[in-house]
Formats: structure tokens, sequence, C-alpha cells
């Protein structure tokens, strides 16, 4: 057998003295009926002319929607890919030497030829490598002193929260799937809180948070609480913020206890008349009765951010009265993701529950709720009164300092 394919061998270069370089390739020229040493083309260009007695290769240029990668002496340019598949999108455009490349839409991996979700990491588990286009989501169980509440794709392992830097007791102890409780954590910044509240304000938290944004986040705290007018908030009251909370955060409780110490003041009623009628509002549009557990963690599923655990959400259908469920279940959000736009996280999360098959009574709900809070002339008007009151501290004389 080896002397067979030795004398094989032997044949072909007896042909062919000559054997082919780099970019080359025999062609028989049907001219001279001889074979020809010819140089293949170039990516993006295929073979017009083969060389022989007439002449060297002639290359043409590939048409439009065609391509070739690689040097080669074929007559034609492949076809470009038309489309991408099912939850695919267009990484890279066809052009002359490359195809047209695909890859899986955000939140979606390739698994064989299909684009299937990244798979979300269970309470106790985080991330740990976040999913490709082209991988899944590598999850890993939370090490001693963090934990992850929420069923997600993204989710990281956080640490646990010590008590003790709060100035606070440890009530229960943590979990890989559930965080520290500590004593007294009325003015916590960590959102960890499943009880029914009275006092749930979205429309002041997203004033407030509007006006901290452009104008007051650059200021240090400790400025803006000498430079408020009116009676002076007790340091004290606030002092622990610092340790818990982000610079925005701050502001955002400053100006809330600020509020509330300088509520008497003529200028002031103003802002708090407003805010009441934004809260009522919203109140009256979130007043839904008897949405189930499955429609609250849809929402909570629909929002950007930090989600509430189903387990919190469990808790407060068991707590609120149902009417109330919507509006909790947003404010446990916003505790959660302070950073936040209400507004446009609820437009974002409309937006997933039309596609998840929500109720239409849900949907008209959070639609008119979104519409009260992101009502931009009512923000406006805020801001221009926060301004010219610390602009302007004259407005404040009837009433002395820390009263």
């Amino acid at each position: 057998m080896r002397l067979c394919t030795l004398f094989a061998m032997s044949f072909a270069l007896a042909l062919h003295p000559t054997a082919p370089q780099l970019h080359q390739y025999w062609h028989l020229d049907p001219a001279t009926s001889q074979h020809v040493l010819c140089d293949q083309c170039p990516p993006g260009t295929a073979v017009q002319h083969h060389c022989g007695a007439h002449g060297p290769t002639v290359c043409s240029p590939c048409p439009e929607r065609h391509f070739t990668e690689h040097w080669h002496w074929g007559e034609s340019c492949q076809y470009c890919t038309s489309v991408c598949k099912e939850k695919q999108l267009v990484k890279r455009e066809c052009n002359s030497t490359h195809d047209q490349m695909c890859e899986c839409v955000p939140g979606y991996y390739l698994m064989v030829e299909f684009c299937v979700p990244h798979a979300p990491c269970p309470p106790g588990l985080g991330a740990s490598a976040l999913g490709t286009p082209e991988s899944d989501t590598v999850c890993e169980k939370c090490p001693s002193g963090f934990y992850s509440s929420t069923l997600s794709p993204t989710d990281r392992c956080i640490p646990h929260r010590d008590c003790s830097q709060l100035g606070l007791k440890m009530l229960q102890p943590g979990t890989s799937a559930r965080d520290v409780v500590c004593e007294n954590e009325a003015l916590d910044c960590s959102g960890h809180h499943t009880q029914c509240h009275t006092d749930t304000t979205l429309c002041e938290e997203a004033i407030f948070q509007f006006l901290s944004s452009p104008r007051l986040a650059s200021v240090p705290v400790e400025w803006l609480l000498e430079s408020l007018p009116g009676r002076k908030v007790d340091w004290k009251n606030v002092e622990r913020l610092r340790k818990t909370c982000s610079p925005q955060q701050q502001i955002l409780h400053l100006l809330r206890l600020w509020r509330e110490q300088n509520k008497d003041q003529e200028k002031l009623s103003r802002l708090i008349q407003g805010v009441s009628h934004c809260e009522r509002k919203v109140q009256r549009c979130a007043g839904l009765k008897n949405l189930t557990l499955e429609d609250l963690t849809m929402v909570m599923g629909s929002l950007p951010g930090v989600r509430v655990g189903e387990d919190e959400v469990r808790t407060l259908v068991h707590t609120c009265p149902s009417q109330q469920h919507i509006l909790q279940l947003l404010h446990l959000w916003k505790r959660r993701n302070s950073e936040q736009d209400v507004g446009k996280a609820l437009i974002q999360g409309l937006r997933r529950l039309r596609g998840m098959g929500a109720p239409r009574r849900l949907l008209k709900s959070l639609k008119r709720i979104s519409r009260v809070i992101c009502v931009s002339s009512m923000h406006r008007l805020y801001e221009k009164i926060f301004i010219n009151m610390i602009q302007d501290s004259t407005c404040f004389k009837s009433k002395a300092y820390n009263d």
C-alpha cells in the first residue's frame, strides 16, 4: 500500500514539477490543454477569468450582499445570511469579506441553534459569572457572610450588614438567602422591610430625588444641613445615615426631616399641599383589589434594578389590605432602588408586562400612577421653590432658627 502511495506522488510530481505556493492553484488551460499555476483571488473577490496563455488570473469584487472570507479559486461569492433567527439581533453587518453575524438578544444565549434565556440563580446563590450571548449564567452558593434573596440571572451575593457598625443590635442572623435583621431600622437605607407601611410617599420620593439629582446632589450634606432655611434639623437624627446611605439617599432623608420640621412655614405649605394631592391621586390609582401573588410577582419582575424577593412579596400579601398591595410593592422596590426614578421604572415595567400578558386593569393602574408621578411641571415648580428658598433665606424670617 505504501509503495502505491509513493508511486502516485512521484507520478504527480513528474506531471507538475513545481508545487503550488501559498495562494496559488493548478488550472487546466482549455486553450493549450496544459496545467498552469494560477494565483488565487483575495477575500472579497471571486475569479472572473482563470490564468492561462492570455495572462494572469482576473478577480472581480463580490456583488452586494455577497462575500468571500478567504483566498480561493472559486468563480462565485457566497450569499450573505438574510435574516437573524428568533431572539437574535445583528452583531455585525454583512460586507464583502464577512457574512452577517448574529447573536442572541440580551438575557439569552445560544444553545445548539436556539437562543434560550439565561438561567436565574435562586435565593442563596449568586451570579459568579454573568451570562453572555454565547454562555449561560454561572451560579455559586453565597459564602459565609454573604447572601442573595432574589431569583435573578444577574444579582451577585452581597455582604450581610454589620448591625454593630450601624449602632444597632442584631435581632436575627443572616443566611445565604436572607440579610441580617437589625433592631430599629427606621432610617436604614438597605430597604429590607416587609411590614405594611402607613407612610408610603412615592410622590415625595420622586420629587426629592428629582431635586437632589442635578442641583443638590453635589452639595455636601453638612453644607446643605446648615444652608436650608427655617428650623435646623438636629444632625444626631441623621448622623448614622452617613454610615449606611449614599450621598443622594442622605439628601433625600435630610429633605424629608427638614420638611417635617418646617411644615408650618407658609412657603413650604405649597409644597406639602402639592405632594399630598399627588399622593391622593396615586393611592386612588393603586387601589386595586384581589390581585394574586402571581400578579404582584410579575410586577416586581418587570421593574429594573434590585428586585424584592418572593418571600417578602408573600409577607406583604399576608400583612397589608389588598387595595394597598401595589402601593406597598412599589414602596419596597423604591427602598431597594433609591437611585432609580419611579416614573421611568414604571414605564419600562409596563413595556415588559404587556409582553407577559398582565391583566388589563393592572396595566391601566400602573400607567395612571406613572403619569401622576411623571408630571414634569410639578417637578419644575418644586425645584424653583427649593432653590429660591435656599438662595433667599428672608422668606423664613418670621420663624426663628432652632425654635
